[in-house]
């Protein structure tokens, strides 16, 4: 009577397996590789004032931010989020003059007293962000594909 009934149970789970279909239907997200670039008309590398942009460590929710980073090419937006802790700074823009896009910018200071800033402009509506490089202890504006950053 053990046997038929470890058989029985054997037989109920084998045709249960066989008939669930949970990874069936997962839904895969494929990159859009067509999506509209945002930053077409800019340069691949923007060189830029890094006073500009930590002048917007003092700014609050809600105000208004005019960052001039080229000759033909100034952020407006509004200060959506900050944060203050000890050793990180950061505010958050949401662009008003390219739609969709959010700045974010961050100042990081490391147990050696070593400061580093590091940031994004992105837009999950476009195919385009551009993401803040140093290079010899100048930072820059790097163009790059969404998907270089983002996977879904």
């Amino acid at each position: 009577m053990k046997n038929l009934s470890t058989a029985v149970l054997s037989v109920c789970i084998t045709l249960c397996s066989l008939c669930a279909s949970a990874q069936k239907d997962v839904p895969i997200n494929e990159p859009d590789y067509n999506k509209p670039k945002l930053f077409a008309d800019l340069p691949d590398r923007i060189n830029f004032n890094l006073a500009n942009l930590t002048n917007l460590f003092q700014l609050q929710v809600g105000q208004t931010a005019n960052i001039p980073l080229t000759g033909n090419f100034t952020l407006t937006g509004t200060v959506v989020s900050t944060a203050n802790n000890d050793n990180v700074v950061s505010v958050v823009i949401k662009s008003t003059n390219r739609l969709g896009a959010r700045l974010t910018f961050t100042r990081v200071i490391s147990e050696g007293k070593i400061v580093k800033y590091i940031g994004r402009i992105i837009s999950l509506q476009h195919g385009d962000v551009y993401e803040i490089v140093s290079e010899n202890n100048q930072y820059y504006f790097q163009k790059k594909g969404l998907y270089d950053l983002v996977n879904e």
